[in-house]
C-alpha cells in the first residue's frame, strides 16, 4: 500500500457519546464524512446539516449489501464504528466488517473508545471481533482511550444518589480521556498518518491518569464519598456493570497501560500513542466535570 493519506470517512453509531463528538471532529479540520444511520434513528438531529462536509444516509446495520453499497457508490477508505455495547451493537459489528471488506475500505476502526476489553466476560465480544475482523482480511485500527470524563458520575452513581461511590480503597489508578479530546484524537490520526502507521495496530491514549479517590477529593466536600463492596442497586439501573468495572480499577485493568499477559499496568504504556496529536492540550477530569 502506498503511503498516500485516507481521502474518505464514513461513521455507523452517530450517537451522543461519541460517534456526533467524531463526526463534529472532522468537520472542524474541514474534512468530509458520510454518516450512516439506521432509518428511525434520530439522533442526526443534532448534526449540523448545513455544512458541505456532511452526507447523511440512511440503512439498516443488518444489511451487509447495503451498507456495502453505500460504501462503494462514496468510495470510502475508511469505516468507524461508534455502535454501542448494550444491545448486542459490537456484535453486529460482523455485518459492517463483512460489508467493508466487499466495498473495499481499507480500514475498518471499531467501537473500542474505552479501555482494552477483557478476555472473558462482559466486553470480551470487542475481542471477538478483533479475531473476526482479522480472519476475513479487514485491517482494523484499534483506539483505547480510558474511561470518559463525563461517565464517572454514572461509575460512582453519583448521578442517581447524590453520592460517590468507591469500591474497596481505590488506590489503583485508570485512564481517562475527554470525550471531545477521543473524537478530535480520532479525526486527526486518520487524516494525517499514513496506512502504514494504522493498519492493524492498536493505539493508546490517556487525558489523564487518577484514582477514583482522588477523583472523589476534587468534589472537595461537596457530596459524600462512600467506599463501599458493591455499588447500591436501588435506583441504580445497571448497578452490577458499575460495580464490576470498578472491581477492573481494582486490579489495574482499567489503564490504557494494563497488558493482560503479565497481569502488570505500564503507565508510559497507556499514554504512549498521544504523541500522535503533537502539541496538543489534554482536558483535565476537573475541567470536564466542572470540578
Amino acid at each position: 500500500m502506498s503511503g498516500a493519506l485516507f481521502k474518505s470517512f464514513a461513521i455507523v453509531g452517530a450517537g451522543p457519546h461519541i460517534g456526533i463528538p467524531i463526526v463534529k471532529a472532522f468537520l472542524a479540520i474541514g474534512a468530509p464524512i458520510l454518516v450512516i444511520a439506521r432509518p428511525t434513528s434520530t439522533n442526526t438531529s443534532a448534526l449540523p446539516h448545513d455544512d458541505p462536509n456532511l452526507k447523511v444516509v440512511r440503512a439498516d446495520y443488518k444489511s451487509a449489501s447495503e451498507i456495502s453499497a453505500i460504501l462503494r457508490e462514496n468510495k470510502i477508505d475508511v469505516l468507524i464504528s461508534a455502535v454501542t455495547l448494550v444491545f448486542g451493537g459490537v456484535v453486529a459489528q460482523d455485518v459492517l466488517a463483512d460489508a467493508a471488506k466487499e466495498a473495499g475500505v481499507k480500514l475498518f476502526v471499531p467501537s473500542e473508545f474505552s479501555v482494552s476489553p477483557p478476555a472473558t466476560g462482559p466486553g470480551r465480544e470487542k475481542n471477538d471481533f478483533a479475531v473476526y475482523a482479522k480472519s476475513i482480511g479487514l485491517p482494523t485500527l484499534r483506539v483505547y482511550t480510558g474511561l470518559f470524563h463525563d461517565a464517572i458520575p454514572w461509575l460512582t452513581a453519583l448521578s442517581e444518589t447524590g453520592k460517590f461511590h468507591i469500591l474497596s480503597k481505590a488506590k489503583m489508578p485508570g485512564s481517562f480521556t475527554a470525550a471531545s479530546d477521543i473524537a478530535g484524537y480520532v479525526a486527526h490520526i486518520l487524516t494525517t498518518q499514513p496506512p502504514s502507521r494504522l493498519l492493524d495496530v492498536e493505539v493508546r491514549i490517556e487525558g489523564q491518569r487518577a484514582t477514583l479517590s482522588e477523583i472523589g477529593a476534587l468534589y472537595k466536600g461537596s457530596v459524600p464519598v462512600v467506599h463501599c463492596d458493591a455499588l447500591p442497586t436501588e435506583g441504580v439501573p445497571a448497578a452490577a456493570v458499575r460495580t464490576r468495572f470498578q472491581q477492573r480499577f481494582n486490579s489495574g485493568e482499567a489503564s490504557c497501560g494494563w497488558n493482560p499477559d503479565t497481569k502488570s499496568d505500564d503507565a508510559e504504556l497507556a499514554n504512549k500513542d498521544n504523541s500522535l496529536w503533537e502539541g496538543h492540550r489534554w482536558l483535565t477530569i476537573g475541567e470536564v466535570l466542572g470540578l
